[in-house]
């Protein structure tokens, strides 16, 4: 069974439709590219996959036990979080927050978790690297 599953769905905001019938699936190990224009509905699209904002129409889907809150993403940097000195292996533990409750620090396990998923996405060369001096492909 796919990762993520998007059947009919249908994106906007304000009552404004931006994109429509959009149908597709993730595996596990695939990368999902959003390529596009400015204004065409790429962040649009991955709030809606995040349940940040609901679908206009359709559905997202996910399956193999992944859920909704597993699934993190960074946006594009705005002139604030320039000045924001987070390497990168900050920023991917971040992603464990939702585990700690009210400890205020983050355990041997979950930076180990932090670990694997950079060397899971071949970044763990850029752990020490303050992430914003990173490529926007980086």
């Amino acid at each position: 069974m796919a990762l993520l599953t998007v059947q009919n769905l249908s994106l906007g905001y304000d009552a404004h439709i931006i994109a429509k019938g959009l149908n597709f699936s993730v595996q596990a190990g695939d990368y999902l590219c959003i390529v596009g224009e400015n204004g065409s509905g790429k962040t649009t699209l991955i709030k809606t996959l995040l349940h940040l904002w609901e679908p206009a129409e359709g559905q997202v889907l996910y399956g193999d036990g992944l859920k909704k809150n597993e699934i993190g993403y960074l946006p594009q940097q705005t002139v604030i979080q320039k000045d924001f000195p987070a390497s990168v292996r900050e920023i991917v533990l971040s992603g464990c927050q939702g585990r700690c409750g009210l400890r205020p620090f983050y355990n041997k396990a979950e930076k180990q978790l932090a670990e694997k998923n950079m060397e899971r996405m071949g970044i763990l060369s850029l752990a020490k690297r303050c992430y914003r001096e990173l490529s926007g492909g980086q």
